[in-house]
């Protein structure tokens, strides 16, 4: 139970890690954000959106929809955004898995031989 536990966080910790920066302080070219994308935007106050599906930029803010109403945040608050990557997930998702029941069927079969 505790092994399913710990890999059960573990998985979780690889889901919520598998994000790649758009934007950051050193890095500000917001003409890399596609529209209609979702990202995760988080500003100098610390707030996090998660979700934020960007429409436009201009000058001092970009523009989307947060919670299914147009939001605006300004660039001079924005702190980091960062892009949830499917197949970094999937990479480090699906490989330890893998390795984990081969691991898990070679252990096994190796006690029922005894």
């Amino acid at each position: 139970m505790k092994f399913k536990l710990i890999i059960s966080i573990l998985y979780l910790f690889l889901l919520s890690s598998c994000v790649s920066t758009k934007i950051n302080k050193n890095n500000q070219d917001y003409s890399i954000l596609k529209e209609n994308k979702y990202y995760i935007v988080k500003t100098k106050d610390r707030q996090t959106y998660r979700h934020f599906k960007f429409s436009q930029e201009n000058n001092e803010e970009i523009i989307g929809f947060y919670k299914n109403k147009e939001f605006q945040i300004s660039k001079s608050e924005i702190k980091k955004i960062n892009k949830l990557s499917f197949v970094n997930t999937v990479v480090a998702v699906v490989f330890p898995i893998a390795v984990i029941a081969t691991a898990t069927a070679i252990v096994s079969d190796r006690l029922q031989m005894k």
